[in-house]
């Protein structure tokens, strides 16, 4: 085995429901109130995961410029100063799941270059930046900037041409079933590997 690829959310990073209510606390403080300000952010996470879907954002300047978009339509919205949003990204809602970290360090130290594929936005290196895990990753995958989404075989593919990886040379980690047969069906050695945050029931 030469090479590991990972999705990302489900394996190496979670939502942070709770950021996600401190800032609609947050919000709410300006005069808003908290269910106004959970529906205006409910929206805008509804717009983002459309635009990955839909594959309707394929560069981080694209992807800026909606950013920008959902940030004023949100100030006005809830009559907040613009300031307030526009620094946000969707990643500083989410954090790394536990064991995240570990399980890099683990796949690095036996010698593995190590990809991310996952169907997200393309700023799949800064959402990893933003946790402190991309410095263990050699290649960043990203559906939109793919232009195809798992699990579509193209995209696999891909991710091990920018890795230099062959199929049955690489390990494949997913929390979704369906990703983990159709990197199978590719020889990839795929398996099911889903974490969730402390407390949190069982599916």
């Amino acid at each position: 085995m030469r090479g590991a690829l990972l999705d990302r959310d489900g394996v190496l990073l979670l939502l942070d429901e709770e950021a996600l209510y401190k800032k609609a606390l947050e919000l709410a403080a300006q005069g808003a109130g908290l269910e106004r300000s959970l529906a205006v952010l409910a929206r805008a996470v509804r717009v983002l995961n459309e635009a990955v879907g839909g594959l309707k954002v394929r560069t981080l300047e694209e992807e800026e410029a909606l950013w920008r978009s959902l940030a004023l339509e949100a100030a006005r919205e809830l009559r907040v100063p613009e300031e307030r949003l526009l620094p946000w990204r969707y990643y500083r809602f989410m954090k790394p799941a536990p064991g995240a970290e570990a399980l890099l360090m683990g796949l690095k130290a036996m010698g593995l270059r190590i990809g991310v594929l996952s169907n997200t936005l393309p700023s799949l290196r800064e959402s990893l930046a933003h946790h402190g895990l991309d410095g263990y990753v050699d290649g960043f995958f990203a559906s939109c900037a793919l232009g195809v989404a798992k699990p579509d075989p193209r995209a696999f593919l891909l991710a091990l041409e920018g890795l230099g990886l062959k199929p049955e040379e690489t390990l494949y980690l997913d929390d979704d079933p369906e990703n983990v047969e159709a990197a199978r069906r590719l020889g990839l050695r795929a398996e099911v590997y889903a974490v969730r945050a402390p407390g949190a029931r069982p599916q």
